[in-house]
């Protein structure tokens, strides 16, 4: 190996992906993006850890490094970006390393293919990095859960390689066998942050076992002294689900509840013609789509399905066929399909398909493409293999760098969404909400009433329609569309927080906090409906459980300045004034442009006589808002009585 060739290969990867990505630092938080990330409040935390694990303890790193960044980064998009390209492009190092391993392996060390290792792994890599079906887990923030997931997964295995390279090492030297158990650790303690990033990696036991069987089995045998621990941890996430009892899971739940009545047998169907669409997709990468329309599929004998069935089939046999000679094909075909079978097997999930779930899987595909296209042309002529091979990295990139252009904002990933598939309820219903932020409520309202048309027992397309209506004033609309959300979804938590918004504005507040309570039945860490049944049950005059609601809302969000501000009038009310001034003083800390803080906090000033305290606030607030007339009076006030003072 000559010395030029590792950093080079490093070079040409990071270079590539940072090309190919830079033009995503700005683009927009995106769909779960809001639920995970900007609406989450768990995040705002960083050195509460045990926070993370209680909610949500199978992705706790992921939430982690969440949580890192918006210590650093508050809501700016950049260093989210910066952060998943950079995982990416560690992963792209990593699918390098394993390409290399696994040529120096025993079972490979003769083979044809071997004395090109350094191309061959430089090729694979670039396919990995440049790819466009990677946008999803690269572009789209919250889908770092997947490729950081990689990366562990990739990291662990490449270290145990390394470790079994150096069992068959005759120790020379007293050091050999340190360096061997540091990489077997290193990988173990790889395999745990893997199954605490996301749960698809729960097949890197199985993983190991296939490489073992591939690479380093010996006259038919396999030594578990090295497997065995490895095999004990695919019991780390079923046992962590099991003995957890995690605020996601509730959700995870009503999440399953929602697949609609999906069946093990029914999804497992249905997977047979994604995971085609996923093959054709890696082949010709065309037509992304971050919401493809795909039916569930009913019977083995649907024409779609068999072909399917068979196909897929077809492929594996031929896997099996190709050990014998073409051992790296074999194994890239069922890195391929053990990647992807959490995802795509019986366990019915919500989304039939996510293009995201092909980035581990992606590997696979790397390594089939590179080494296929070696043994079909590169024994002849390295040049012309070398030749087509950049060809397609050159086109994937550019379809890469195009795809990313659609990912820069809401309207224009779900515009695009809409555009190809124009009968999916939810693309379109995301779509309006996307014209419902820009403050397009015309164009938002016609978008709700498109997806429900398509889809009348869209629950969310209601919700938000009625969240428009309200905004534009017209509460019977408003209020006909959560009855009717709610009659669709009884736990739709959103559905009873809204209405409840709805009958506090009404002065029905009996109503509106039955609804808030359901609320809080259906989700116990919403933290909104804790704080809007606050606000009703102060309007009822029931300071002392609105003063419990609002310390809840608090608990649960403590960024929450509206919570601080309402709690403090509470206190103020029930003559409380140095709490209240606590309350007041924490509203302004967390937003110092909060007017009516200021304007409270010269309220109790002026009540306790000091009076040139209380005009400074007053002044505050005037400053922060022209208008604020109460802020205005209330200075007029002090001012008086500055005069009778000083007489």
């Amino acid at each position: 190996m000559k010395n030029w060739a590792k950093p080079f290969a490093w070079i040409a990867i990071i270079f590539l992906g940072a090309v190919v990505y830079s033009d995503t630092f700005h683009c927009s938080f995106h769909f779960d993006d809001q639920v995970y990330i900007t609406n989450n409040f768990v995040i705002t935390r960083f050195h509460h850890l045990l926070h993370y694990w209680r909610f949500y303890p199978c992705r706790f790193l992921t939430f982690l490094t969440l949580a890192l960044n918006y210590h650093f980064n508050g809501l700016d998009v950049f260093g989210y970006h910066v952060f998943n390209l950079a995982i990416h492009l560690i992963s792209a190092l990593l699918v390098w390393w394993l390409c290399l391993l696994t040529l120096a392996t025993p079972a490979m060390k003769k083979d044809k293919i071997t004395p090109h290792a350094e191309l061959v792994a430089g090729l694979a890599a670039l396919v990995f990095v440049s790819h466009p079906l990677q946008t999803e887990a690269v572009t789209y923030i919250w889908q770092r859960a997947a490729s950081m997931a990689a990366m562990f997964y990739l990291a662990s295995l490449c270290f145990y390689i390394r470790s079994r390279q150096l069992s068959y090492v005759i120790p020379a030297k007293a050091g050999i066998l340190n360096e061997q158990s540091t990489f077997y650790v290193c990988s173990f303690i790889f395999a745990i942050l893997a199954m605490f990033t996301k749960e698809n990696t729960v097949t890197l036991p199985l993983m190991v076992l296939l490489y073992e069987f591939c690479f380093f089995r010996y006259r038919k045998n396999i030594e578990g002294r090295y497997l065995f621990p490895f095999l004990l941890t695919i019991f780390i996430i079923p046992l962590t689900i099991l003995f957890t009892k995690a605020q996601q899971f509730q959700a995870i739940q009503r999440f399953v509840h929602e697949t609609g009545g999906i069946s093990p047998w029914q999804y497992l169907l249905t997977q047979f013609r994604v995971i085609v669409t996923y093959i054709r997709l890696l082949v010709l990468p065309v037509n992304q789509n971050i919401d493809h329309d795909f039916q569930l599929s009913k019977s083995l004998f649907e024409w779609p399905v068999l072909a399917s069935f068979l196909f897929l089939a077809g492929v594996l046999y031929g896997a099996k066929r190709l050990f014998a000679k073409y051992r790296l094909l074999s194994f890239s075909i069922l890195w391929f399909f053990l990647t992807l079978c959490v995802e795509s097997s019986i366990f019915p999930l919500k989304n039939l398909i996510f293009e995201h779930r092909l980035y581990l899987p992606m590997v696979g595909y790397s390594l089939f493409l590179v080494s296929g296209t070696y043994y079909l042309l590169g024994e002849k002529n390295i040049k012309i293999m070398a030749i087509i091979l950049m060809m397609i990295i050159a086109v994937n990139s550019i379809l890469t760098y195009q795809r990313n252009k659609v990912w820069k904002d809401e309207l224009s990933l779900w515009d695009d969404a809409v555009k190809k598939s124009p009968h999916k309820a939810r693309a379109v219903t995301d779509r309006g909400f996307a014209y419902f932020n820009q403050g397009n409520f015309t164009q938002a309202l016609s978008d709700y009433d498109k997806a429900i048309e398509l889809d009348p027992g869209l629950a969310d397309a209601y919700l938000d329609r009625g969240l428009t209506y309200s905004q534009q004033g017209n509460y019977s609309q408003a209020i006909a569309d959560y009855n009717r959300a709610i009659a669709i979804n009884p736990n739709y938590a959103d559905a009873y927080n809204n209405r409840g918004i709805f009958y506090i504005h009404q002065g029905d507040l009996d109503q509106a906090v039955s609804d808030l309570t359901k609320a809080i039945e259906i989700d116990p860490h919403n933290v909104k409906a804790y704080y809007n049944r606050g606000l009703g049950l102060a309007k009822e005059g029931n300071t002392a459980q609105a003063i419990a609601d609002y310390k809840k809302a608090i608990e649960l969000n403590p960024d929450n300045a509206d919570a601080y501000y309402n709690l403090g009038l509470c206190y103020a009310q029930e003559k409380l004034f140095d709490e209240a001034m606590a309350d007041f003083n924490k509203t302004i800390e967390i937003d110092p442009d909060y007017a009516d803080a200021y304007n409270n906090r010269g309220i109790i000033y002026a009540m306790r006589g000091d009076y040139l305290k209380a005009m400074v606030e007053f002044d505050h607030a005037i400053k922060i808002n022209p208008n604020d007339q109460e802020a205005k009076a209330n200075k007029s006030h002090c001012y008086v009585f500055l005069r009778i003072y000083k007489k």
